[in-house]
């Protein structure tokens, strides 16, 4: 915008000049400042109104382009046939033996698996998992309302719970 402006004004100083200096030239009386100053506003408005063609965006052809795949990698273990594990629905706490009264020893986060070594039936609270925690080796239980059962519930011995 401010060059269309200095344009302007660069072309209505030459048509003053030029206006001017051909009326001295050629003998006739110069003209008034102010038809020169119409003249040469009439011209600009007419330069602005002008349209000017200009050649329709060449078009980008489409690329072939893949989305982006986030995974999310969760490590799982890989049951041998017949080796029973559970899965966490939700995050869920280990504990060292089979009912809420004993004290928990860790968390069972949810999706992550466990190898089950036993199971407890209580009549109170449900059935409950012994579990082999892999990271530290340590025997834990976990609640069956808290997980999902894979694998041969048949293997799975019974087993009494420690002293509290």
């Amino acid at each position: 915008m401010h060059r269309r402006k200095a344009r302007i004004l660069v072309f209505s100083a030459c048509l003053t000049l030029t206006a001017c200096s051909a009326g001295a030239v050629a003998g006739n009386p110069t003209q008034d400042s102010e038809s020169v100053l119409q003249t040469a506003q009439a011209r600009a408005e007419l330069t602005r109104q002008a349209t000017f063609q200009t050649p329709p965006p060449t078009p980008i052809p489409p690329t072939a382009t893949t989305p982006y795949q986030t995974a999310t990698i969760t490590p799982t273990l890989t049951p041998t046939p017949g080796r029973p594990i559970l899965t966490a629905d939700y995050n869920a706490y280990i504990r060292d033996g089979p009912d809420e009264t004993y004290k928990h020893i860790g968390f069972l986060l949810e999706g992550m698996s466990a190898f089950i070594t036993g199971r407890f039936d209580s009549i109170v609270s449900g059935i409950w998992y012994q579990i082999e925690q892999v990271e530290d080796g340590k025997v834990g239980w976990v609640w069956s309302g808290a997980v999902t059962f894979t694998g041969d519930a048949d293997s799975i011995p019974e087993v009494e719970p420690p002293p509290k």
